[in-house]
């Protein structure tokens, strides 16, 4: 069986603790975190990932078994990420573009019953399991589609959290499906980083912020930080090069992977660290996107001028134009 595209395990245990752990009373909610999960753990394009809360998604070439009684939390579809070496560009009609489909489903039956159910369904025309496996927390299925060598996915089933239910993902990859006609891209409004994302690391002049995240949890902060940018992704490496040099911090160029650009840095007490990926933006040749991720010790001492408000990215600009992000 070809390798199929799934969630790591670390990302998929996340979004089923979240899930299991929601209690169930407020499905809205549930289903927005589990979005964000999906947008984090499963895409390299963030604008492209399409979520259907509380319902199964639009375009499933064939529908995966469903446990009886369970109800859909939140499905997504987009695009499968673009492969080593492939060169992003902008997409055309017609193109052979793989496509991840991921359904979270919730019941109250048990999980020997929930495993029990898709051991033998996916065992059936027109499936065949290729592999199961299991961890105290954890049971998988990983299965193929018999009539179409285009189908194939996973199943995995955790019990728990609060409410004792159990959640299902069933993730879906549609390895022969081609690319539907694209509206041109248009670039919107910058979104604004997150309030505590940590001066040291500068905005980037004239960027857009595409997505954004903070998490936090005992002795560390995270940040991510998406945008686009018209400066070509050499000029951008170069900028936070010689700004995180300048601080005195360690910075390394790391092995490209595939056509990106990517450093990695810490600060010289280890207390700030993270790395800074650009590439071609998959959805225009006009723009770079940058993918910024910084984990932090929070009892740091911190830089001078940090604490104040971090300033906003600026919205598109003229090629060539120089703008400063206001204050």
């Amino acid at each position: 069986m070809r390798t199929v595209v799934l969630f790591t395990l670390a990302a998929l245990g996340l979004l089923l603790a979240a899930a299991c752990g929601s209690g169930g009373s407020d499905g809205e909610r549930t289903a927005a975190v589990i979005h964000r999960l999906l947008l984090a753990a499963g895409t390299n394009d963030t604008s492209s990932l399409e979520s259907f809360p509380g319902e199964l998604p639009a375009g499933l070439p064939v529908e995966p078994p469903i446990y009886p009684g369970a109800d859909v939390v939140v499905s997504s579809r987009q695009p499968a990420p673009v492969g080593e070496g492939a060169t992003p560009g902008p997409a055309e009609a017609g193109q052979p573009q793989p496509l991840l489909y991921f359904i979270v489903l919730d019941t109250d039956g048990s999980r020997d019953d929930v495993f029990t159910f898709y051991e033998k369904e996916l065992d059936e025309d027109p499936w065949q399991i290729e592999s199961t496996f299991s961890t105290p927390e954890l049971d998988t299925l990983q299965f193929a589609g018999v009539e179409d060598a285009d189908i194939a996915g996973a199943i995995s089933i955790a019990h728990g959290g609060g409410d004792g239910r159990t959640t299902i993902l069933i993730s879906l990859q549609d390895s022969g499906a081609l690319l539907d006609e694209e509206a041109p891209f248009e670039l919107g409004e910058s979104l604004v980083a997150p309030k505590e994302f940590p001066a040291d690391v500068p905005l980037y002049e004239g960027s857009t912020i595409t997505s954004s995240a903070f998490f936090r949890e005992p002795g560390n902060q995270s940040f991510l930080l998406i945008f686009l940018t018209q400066d070509a992704q050499e000029e951008v490496i170069d900028f936070y090069t010689e700004a995180l040099e300048s601080r005195g911090w360690a910075v390394t160029a790391r092995e490209p992977l595939g056509t990106e650009s990517r450093i990695e840095f810490v600060d010289e007490a280890g207390d700030i660290g993270g790395s800074i990926q650009a590439d071609g933006f998959r959805r225009s040749e006009d723009y770079t996107e940058v993918r910024i991720q910084v984990s932090l010790n929070p009892a740091r001492q911190p830089s001078d001028g940090e604490g104040d408000a971090t300033p906003e990215a600026t919205p598109e600009r003229t090629p060539g134009a120089t703008e400063e992000a206001p204050e």
